[in-house]
């Protein structure tokens, strides 16, 4: 097992927690080879060097260094199971497929190596990858306006000026190759394989995980009340309500822009630059180590909309 450790993770608290997981991993008896990054990208460099030496690689970090650690596994044929040990700020990816954060549950899925398949967002064939959400909009606004920087503060000041500051404009969304095109001003497009991100919002609170598509949430031409309202409800998605608000449903989005400002995209919150991009959902295609059924029985995950074994009907 391989475990890629990102130092500058949560402002540096991840590399000072990192003496507590190694000491769990140890006392466990667990056979483990261990790197840190040294800048952005790193990972993507470290799973390539030991894709072939390791059939579990594990992202030690938040969700940058998953989508990361992700991007490599990608590009070499997802050949290696991914983990995660959640130790970012919002570690979103990690809830999207149900994992906590406590060590205890972290070491047992270790152990036991229980694993699930699940979808994977492929980014402009295979540039990047992504196991949660992606978008364009104000969203990719705030991720170019805070790219590099990683205190809160700087964060919540980034929110509110976008939130204060920034217009809808022009995307183009196709879907499936025609089959819905949307054409018009929208502050966000949001393209969810999993549920949560931007810490902890439910930005795409039906998506399903394991189903071969990404659920798309476009939020239109909002005046600044509304697009207020809209980024207040985020937190519980209750956003898809608003009537400003479509869902669609689709295995391949392609996002362009006509506007004259530029229109950014982002994968996580990892800035992916201007429009366009083309994102496809690769269906079962990321093997992922899973928590036991008694632990998602535990945290009242064990039916909730989010893997397609738990949809009825």
């Amino acid at each position: 097992m391989k475990i890629i450790c990102n130092p500058a993770t949560y402002g540096g608290k991840a590399r000072k927690a990192w003496p507590k997981v190694v000491k769990a991993l140890k006392k466990a008896g667990l056979d483990f080879e261990v790197e840190w990054t040294k800048e952005r990208n790193d990972a993507i460099r470290i799973v390539k060097e030991s894709i072939d030496d390791h059939d579990v690689i594990v992202a030690y970090g938040g969700d940058g260094t998953v989508n990361e650690v992700l991007t490599g596994i990608g590009q070499t044929g997802f050949k290696t199971t991914l983990g995660i040990i959640p130790s970012g700020r919002g570690n979103d990816n990690a809830f999207n497929v149900r994992q906590t954060n406590k060590i205890e549950d972290i070491i047992e899925m270790l152990t036991e190596r229980r694993h699930r398949l699940i979808d994977c967002m492929e980014i402009n064939n295979g540039d990047r990858y992504c196991m949660g959400i992606a978008g364009a909009g104000i969203d990719g606004y705030l991720s170019e306006i805070v790219h590099g920087k990683s205190t809160k503060i700087i964060y919540n000041i980034g929110l509110i000026r976008s939130i204060l500051t920034y217009r809808p404009r022009h995307i183009r969304i196709d879907i499936d190759d025609g089959r819905v095109i949307r054409d018009g001003k929208c502050l966000t497009v949001m393209l969810g394989n999993g549920q949560r991100a931007g810490n902890k919002k439910m930005v795409a609170p039906n998506a399903i995980i394991d189903d071969g598509l990404l659920e798309v949430v476009i939020i239109g031409n909002t005046r600044i009340l509304e697009t207020l309202i809209t980024s207040t409800k985020l937190g519980k998605g209750t956003h898809i309500t608003h009537p400003k608000c479509e869902i669609i449903r689709g295995k391949k989005i392609v996002l362009s822009t006509e506007s004259e400002k530029k229109v950014h995209a982002h994968a996580m919150g990892e800035l992916l630059g201007e429009l366009p991009h083309t994102f496809v959902c690769l269906q079962k295609k990321l093997k992922i180590l899973r928590m036991s059924d008694e632990i998602l029985r535990r945290e009242g995950w064990h039916n909730t909309v989010t893997f397609s074994d738990n949809i009825v009907g």
